[in-house]
């Protein structure tokens, strides 16, 4: 088993929702830093967001601390041969499942007083077609804007943004999942509003 970081997550419970070989190595490392691992599905709505969280939490006997949501492959084809139902399910999974989750999640933590950590997974705006340009450029603003609005109430948010998130070489994946263990850590404590990759 992999493990790159110390336990210094100190046991939270992380809610892992997507697909991917790059989301695979990212609870990996969330779970060798000491994490315990919840999965949700895709939300199409806020109250189906705030369900998983509950589940989770409830399966866990602690809180959610830990949010991170890699938004399922968006169809690359050409944007004037989109179907708009392609269009609506690639924009609710790569952005509207997010933003569901990540509202009911600060909504909890708010409530108990705790602070969190979201953090979602991308591929960058330009690996796609039209639909993942949109969602991603709109996942962009929404992590700087959801930063500031949560920032005073101890919740983080940061998004990676790599074509790794899509797969990758063995050694490309435990960077990536290094780098979200130590994103949604104390040691990343001052940041947060970021999109930042792994890419070459």
């Amino acid at each position: 088993m992999s493990r790159t970081v110390p336990s210094w997550l100190a046991d939270p419970v992380a809610i892992v929702i997507g697909e991917g070989e790059g989301l695979e190595a990212v609870a990996h490392e969330l779970a060798a830093a000491g994490a315990t691992i919840a999965r949700g599905p895709v939300a199409g709505s806020r109250a189906e967001a705030a369900a998983a969280i509950g589940a989770a939490s409830l399966a866990a006997r602690d809180p959610v601390t830990l949010l991170i949501h890699a938004g399922a492959p968006a169809t690359a084809e050409r944007a004037d041969l989109i179907d708009p139902r392609d269009w609506r399910a690639g924009i609710q999974a790569g952005l509207d499942s997010r933003f569901f989750y990540a509202a009911e999640f600060a909504q909890s933590l708010i409530a108990q007083g705790k602070p969190g950590a979201i953090l979602f997974l991308d591929l960058p705006e330009e690996a796609g077609g039209a639909v993942q340009a949109a969602a991603s450029g709109a996942l962009c603003n929404l992590t700087k804007t959801l930063a500031v609005e949560w920032a005073r109430d101890g919740i983080r948010i940061n998004t990676i943004a790599s074509r790794v998130v899509a797969g990758g070489a063995k050694a490309e994946l435990r960077s990536l999942g290094a780098l979200a263990a130590y994103l949604v850590s104390d040691f990343a404590a001052y940041i947060t509003g970021c999109v930042v990759g792994i890419d070459e």
